[in-house]
């Protein structure tokens, strides 16, 4: 019997060769569609394409689901239910993409004239099917609607003494790289900053824990701040760490033209955590306070 590695491997090879270099997109022959992110901004489909290919190395291609109004980054279109589960679930293993689903596109409605079998006419169209284990579901959209209506919530007002935690930053993992869906976060402080002219803040980073490691930053020519793409990896600290982390609010900041000497930085490693390390809820410790000190 053929194990299930070389049943994830020949898939692997397959689409691989069916994939070829041309771009895909979602109106191209197959009704299952391998989807890996989706999102309301293409730029930010984009940049999870690129990751997926300089990291993971996938042929993805990006194309809006116009249904849903979503650009979808997939790997994968095939009429064969089972061979998209089946690279579904390879993509899963191999890749950080634990969140993989298999995307079924709309049946179209048999046309009456045509006499092929007649009981269809009566059963609804089928929009999305559920493909077990795999969830039919848009994990990445719904996190990132979610983080933008809290985000639209928050006021943008700070007088001196007020210290806030942005509770919308998150980095890649030993990354000194903001995740895309922290945008919404990161525009609303320059939003602040610029509705409040006379404020200055100092921004806190904080890391989960003191131990040293790798720390994987932008390459000193780089201005993409939400990508992996340009990174070099270094190895310090945990308070080096939380500082490149708090300097990466603070460049993005004056990319977004506030002035760098309204902005000071203060790195605190893991010497104040919200919990201990082993915590459930540790990753609350991984992120970034903004304390206004002068109004």
């Amino acid at each position: 019997m053929i194990s299930r590695a070389i049943v994830l491997a020949l898939c692997a090879v397959a689409c691989f060769v069916s994939s070829g270099n041309a771009q895909r997109t979602l109106k191209d022959p197959g009704n299952y569609v391998v989807v890996i992110g989706a999102f309301a901004e293409r730029q930010n489909a984009e940049q999870l394409s690129k990751q997926a290919a300089s990291k993971f190395k996938l042929k993805t291609s990006v194309d809006l689901n116009a249904g849903k109004n979503l650009y979808y980054v997939f790997v994968m279109q095939t009429d064969e239910k089972e061979d998209a589960v089946i690279e579904a679930e390879r993509v899963r293993e191999i890749s950080s993409y634990k969140d993989a689903w298999v995307f079924t596109k709309v049946v179209p409605e048999v046309k009456k004239e045509e006499p092929v079998i007649e009981e269809v006419k009566q059963q609804p169209v089928v929009v999305v099917e559920e493909v077990k284990p795999v969830p039919v579901v848009d994990p990445a959209k719904e996190k990132e609607e979610k983080i933008k209506a809290e985000v639209e919530k928050k006021t943008t007002t700070m007088k001196k003494g007020d210290v806030e935690t942005l509770d919308h930053i998150y980095f890649y993992k030993d990354a000194a790289i903001l995740r895309p869906e922290s945008k919404y976060e990161v525009d609303r402080l320059v939003k602040i900053m610029q509705e409040n002219p006379n404020l200055k803040i100092k921004i806190h980073g904080h890391t989960n824990g003191n131990d040293p490691g790798k720390i994987i930053r932008r390459k000193d020519a780089s201005s993409d701040m939400f990508t992996l793409d340009n990174t070099v990896e270094d190895y310090g600290s945990a308070k080096d760490l939380s500082q490149q982390r708090a300097n990466c609010i603070k460049d993005y900041l004056v990319s977004k033209g506030i002035d760098t000497k309204r902005m000071t930085i203060k790195a605190w490693g893991g010497k104040k955590p919200l919990y201990k390390v082993d915590d459930p809820k540790a990753e609350a410790n991984v992120r970034v306070d903004v304390e206004a000190v002068n109004q």
